[in-house]
């Protein structure tokens, strides 16, 4: 492996060297003005190519882009060193990553639902920008000294009209990419996170945990072909491993539509387990679900603060309540009565629609403070399945404020075992769809779980109920969607 020599920068003192991949090295330099360490990820050969160049000014932009965020690592500069090599300037933190933390302890199930929820929170912001990560694993996720994940190494991260496969490491790799299928998506990197919340659960990346792999092909096979294994840890909730059963599906089209509808169902298990729940960050979106009414197990920020960090404890202990039955009344015009309950019960606390205002960020939820004096970034490096890792040892600029109306129109029938429910766009954009939701006579216990559809004509077959309940939201092409979805009940005849 290429080593790359500390470079002499007009104002920065160097140190130490940090870790070293095969691409870059990083060093720790004490800058002068302000004076604090920093970390400098410097290329191992010069730039001589114009497409590296192009590749190295990408990154830069797209950490500049992003690093605003409490939980992306930050860049103060960037450049070209006397030798023609390209080198950043970042925040730096002695705590390490997840991947060295999951290596010394276990962590609390509580602790990985933070985690989990804070980075989706960095992952959605990326992706509102258009950014696909496309390597994210326990490596790639530092810890600031205030024991909070920060998600670093957007090296090999594209815009997502980019094409042509630029890296990844398979143990963390969704199915579609090792197949050759997608070379990074949306959706490939929220089945890269949950493997990652998965791996800080049980210690190991989640099919070499659950399988016996010997080589790096037998593991690719393994993550196309076989099932996810169950976690046999007893403390995990069934909700949680859900959770990360529904962002891992093999299926892209199975998996969360977002990162934040990710964060949304992890913060529901933490609310109902533990009493707590860590915010969503992100601009212009709430930091909590709507509290469901009726169900003690919502969310209500009003009395209960947000997880803190490692080793806290909720001041409230979470309370264990028997689920809420709605019983259903066949008749069509109880139906009516009953569309309208489910809305208010079912429908609101599932909506996470764009306010006017601005959500002030709030950074909570910690992992670890394990010393330091900030956030540190790390080099790419060579891991054990020869892919880059940013880890360096070893292994939308807003959104418009227009309201995305409901559909109009919706209504449903039977016909024998079948229900058909339609409905009317009533301003119709190109890029739009349908997300479309079942609704259950359970309100303690609804999750998000919808379905992406382009057509306003919605089938359900081998339906037994005698009434079948739907909410159906408008979806733009930039994700908003409606701020209150359609609801309505086919009654059988």
């Amino acid at each position: 492996m290429m080593l790359a020599d500390p470079p002499h920068l007009e104002g920065y003192d160097f140190i130490r060297t940090l870790g070293s991949g095969g691409t870059a090295t990083v060093f720790l330099y004490r800058q002068r003005v302000p004076n604090r360490q920093v970390a400098i990820k410097v290329g191992n050969r010069p730039i001589t190519d114009a497409g590296v160049r192009r590749r190295f000014h990408d990154e830069a932009d797209f950490m500049a882009r992003l690093s605003e965020h409490p939980f992306i690592v930050t860049i103060y500069n960037a450049g070209i060193t006397a030798d023609g090599r390209g080198y950043m300037v970042l925040e730096y933190a002695s705590a390490g990553s997840c991947r060295d933390l999951m290596k010394r302890r276990q962590l609390s199930v509580d602790e990985v639902l933070s985690c989990g929820i804070n980075v989706a929170s960095a992952l959605y912001a990326a992706h509102r920008q258009g950014i696909i990560h496309r390597d994210l694993k326990p490596a790639n996720i530092l810890i600031s000294a205030q024991g909070l994940p920060l998600l670093a190494d957007f090296g090999i991260s594209a815009n997502v009209y980019a094409t042509g496969v630029m890296g990844f490491s398979i143990p963390w790799a969704a199915p579609e990419v090792l197949l050759g299928r997608s070379s990074g998506s949306e959706a490939a990197d929220i089945y890269s996170l949950a493997a990652t919340l998965f791996a800080l659960l049980v210690g190991r990346s989640p099919f070499e945990y659950g399988y016996e792999v010997h080589d790096r092909n037998e593991l690719a096979q393994m993550i196309v072909n076989a099932d996810l294994p169950r976690i046999r840890r007893a403390d995990v909730p069934k909700g949680f491993e859900d959770v990360l059963r529904k962002a891992m599906a093999k299926d892209p089209d199975d998996r969360y539509y977002s990162a934040l509808e990710f964060a949304r169902d992890m913060q529901r298990v933490q609310m109902r387990e533990y009493g707590h729940q860590t915010p969503v960050t992100v601009e212009e979106v709430p930091q909590f679900p709507p509290q469901r009414v009726g169900d003690r197990s919502g969310s209500d920020t009003s009395q209960k603060a947000p997880g803190g960090g490692f080793g806290s404890v909720p001041q409230t202990a979470p309370e264990r309540h028997g689920r809420r039955r709605i019983v259903l009344a066949s008749g069509a015009a109880i139906a009516a009565i009953v569309a309208i309950v489910l809305f208010i019960t079912l429908v609101l606390p599932n909506v996470d629609a764009v306010s006017g205002g601005r959500a002030a960020p709030t950074a909570g939820g910690g992992i670890s403070s394990l010393g330091g004096s900030s956030r540190s970034p790390s080099p790419d490096d060579s891991s054990s399945d020869g892919s880059s890792d940013a880890n360096g040892t070893d292994d939308a600029d807003g959104q418009s404020s227009e309201t995305v109306p409901s559909p109009t129109g919706l209504s449903g029938s039977y016909t024998g075992t079948s229900v058909t429910f339609t409905w009317t766009n009533p301003d119709p954009r190109d890029g739009d769809r349908y997300s479309w939701t079942r609704i259950t006579g359970d309100a303690g216990d609804q999750e998000a779980k919808a379905t992406l559809t382009d057509s306003t004509t919605l089938r359900l077959e081998n339906v037994t109920d005698d009434q079948t309940c739907v909410q159906v939201s408008i979806v733009r092409q930039d994700r908003r969607m409606s701020q209150s979805p359609a609801t309505a009940c086919a009654v059988r005849r």
